[in-house]
């Protein structure tokens, strides 16, 4: 196992039991969020046209050691409205990304407005949901601003499920002191955030919050 592997399994045994000691009411962390891209300016989702709402993507990450049941998920909004119920499982360590292509219908669907993803370019809140036993449970959020969402930058944690949130900006440098920093790897979605996966480009197709969650140290 090389060091790369190391931290990523010290940081999920990490991630697990900050998990076992989370206030009641907060909902599973099995899930968080990874990676989100506020301000794409290419094909992301690979459909064949570039649209700035359908080619935004938020990945969430499996950072428990079982599968994940993904139907009691949600992704949201800042204000607090539900943009994509997830379907599915998720084995340990994996990743998924959902496109706001693919929140369009779902909004449809479910009787919300179709406008996607709903990512601000000047700072917002993506949020992670989970919807059990008639409770709606906040499992995750993250606060991103200016910096992260210029034109084909992500931010995510690196390695994936870490504490450490990083803008993958090999598309369009961060030269900028503000934190966080750039890290000069290329979006990942659907891949790892180590460089070491493979890097979708936009001509192919993949699987597919304002409070900052850090009350167990898991955002930042």
């Amino acid at each position: 196992m090389d060091g790369r592997s190391v931290m990523r399994c010290w940081g999920w045994i990490a991630l697990g039991l900050i998990c076992a000691a989370a206030a009641p009411g907060r909902g599973s962390c099995q899930a968080l969020l990874n990676e989100i891209m506020a301000d794409p300016a290419t094909d992301w989702d690979g459909d064949g046209s570039y649209d700035f709402r359908g080619d935004e993507w938020i990945e969430i990450v499996n950072v428990g050691i079982d599968p994940l049941d993904l139907t009691q998920l949600y992704l949201g909004d800042e204000s607090g409205g539900f943009v994509y119920g997830f379907e599915g499982t998720l084995a340990s360590g994996e990743v998924r990304v959902v496109y706001g292509s693919q929140a369009v219908p779902w909004e449809q669907a479910n009787g919300e407005a179709a406008t996607g993803l709903r990512l601000g370019n000047d700072g917002d809140t993506a949020t992670l949901w989970q919807v059990a036993n008639g409770d709606t449970l906040l499992v995750d959020a993250y606060s991103y601003n200016t910096q992260e969402a210029e034109d084909d930058r992500s931010t995510g944690r690196n390695p994936d499920g870490s504490s450490v949130w990083e803008i993958f900006d090999a598309l369009n440098p961060y030269a900028g002191q503000g934190p966080p920093s750039g890290n000069g790897l290329a979006p990942t979605p659907g891949a790892r955030n180590d460089g070491e996966g493979s890097t979708p480009v936009a001509s192919s197709t993949w699987g597919r919050v304002k409070r900052l969650f850090t009350a167990d140290g898991v955002a930042g």
